[in-house]
């Protein structure tokens, strides 16, 4: 029986390869829920930066990877992965969108592509949110530990970068920073406020996301990634009842 896809992966990296993206669906997945149901963000912001750091790294290296592959038939070498793209999500999200333009030609449908880049390109918040998670995942989850170590990074925490990507949302959402004016005056608004705010920071996500799945789906990250775009979307029950 010939192989599925026309490319040097063995059976067993195929596998790994499932493995990891599961892992990181169901990262993005719970993640960009438990920011949208957030009621208080100052306890829950921490497990839901640790869960969409890994999860948005994740996703990027199987976007890049996917791309190497149909360039070159293998995948990314280890060294690129250590030593060039380490953790820095700033970089891999330049890479994979400036690939995804480069490669919308191999789409089956370019529009649907163009439509999801356009939505990512047009997003204020999405590169101040890469920022703020990049931020956490590089080193800033210890960013009270090195202090107490007497080892304080140079960098500010991780809080200051989302709230940076907060003020960017409220500086261009005019509904949203009309509710937060009427909320310095009457805090009754507070609950609304911030559920709207941690809605539209979980949409950038979102919209992030969908642009990778689309990309896979229409061809542009090979062959091995149509069927892996169809699937990167599908997450199972994460909640009882959910």
């Amino acid at each position: 029986m010939g192989k599925q896809f026309d490319d040097d992966l063995s059976v067993l990296q195929g596998l790994q390869f499932i493995q990891e993206s599961d892992s990181a669906k169901h990262l993005l997945a719970y993640g960009i829920r438990a920011l949208r149901t957030a009621a208080f963000i100052e306890t829950t912001r921490d497990p839901i930066m640790t869960m969409l750091s890994i999860g948005v790294e994740k996703m990027l290296k199987l976007g890049l990877g996917l791309n190497h592959l149909a360039a070159t038939r293998g995948w990314l070498p280890l060294a690129v992965l250590r030593n060039d793209y380490r953790h820095n999500l700033i970089k891999m999200e330049g890479l994979l969108r400036e690939a995804t333009h480069l490669n919308v030609g191999r789409a089956m449908h370019p529009h649907y592509v163009n439509e999801a880049l356009s939505a990512v390109d047009n997003d204020p918040v999405w590169l101040s949110l890469v920022a703020a998670l990049n931020r956490y995942g590089q080193e800033g989850r210890f960013y009270f530990l090195d202090a107490l170590a007497d080892n304080p990074q140079r960098e500010e925490s991780p809080q200051v970068f989302w709230d940076a990507a907060e003020r960017v949302a409220l500086e261009n959402e005019p509904e949203l920073n009309d509710l937060f004016q009427r909320m310095i005056s009457d805090y009754s608004l507070s609950d609304e406020f911030y559920r709207k705010l941690n809605e539209r920071m979980a949409d950038s996500l979102q919209r992030y996301w969908d642009l990778v799945a689309i990309a896979g789906v229409q061809g542009v990250l090979g062959d091995r990634g149509k069927g892996w775009g169809h699937d990167f979307k599908l997450i199972g029950r994460q909640i009882a009842g959910g």
